[in-house]
């Protein structure tokens, strides 16, 4: 099963910064057991969710020839939880490094206005052709930022 962590692209700005959102929904699968009777996301999947965003900046930015893929966490705060009926605010910015093979941002999440984590990681671009085509990757980013045809 392919976990997709971003619900809506809201805004972004190339090779910059990108903001979205991810619902929490009661009927996914991994809260059934995170944990029972209290369901929480967890909070290795609000990272995943901020590193598919950084992989939609890294698209967008190339018109879809590149891809990134998450290999290291700089660190990593959790300070509220996220539970079912919950909008996660996802925000992130590019953080300067002079290589250009790959990419450290810095990622700060809300719930209801409270500050939810702050995240920081890096990785390495890849093609995106390896993984998808351009083709459906430009059909999944006109899905997530609303756009009807």
């Amino acid at each position: 099963m392919r976990f997709l962590l971003v619900d809506r692209i809201a805004e972004y700005e190339a090779n910059t910064s990108i903001r979205g959102w991810k619902n929490v929904a009661m009927s996914e699968d991994y809260l059934e057991w995170h944990f029972p009777e209290q369901p929480i996301m967890p909070g290795m999947l609000i990272l995943e969710g901020c590193a598919q965003l950084a992989g939609w900046l890294e698209a967008i930015s190339s018109e879809f020839d590149q891809w990134f893929l998450l290999d290291g966490v700089r660190s990593a705060r959790y300070y509220h939880f996220a539970v079912p009926g919950d909008r996660i605010d996802l925000a992130l910015e590019r953080v300067a490094d002079d290589d250009p093979t790959r990419r450290v941002y810095r990622a700060e999440t809300t719930v209801d206005g409270k500050r939810g984590a702050s995240i920081e990681f890096e990785g390495r671009l890849t093609p995106l052709g390896g993984l998808e085509t351009a083709e459906r990757a430009r059909a999944g980013w006109a899905i997530l930022r609303g756009d009807r045809a």
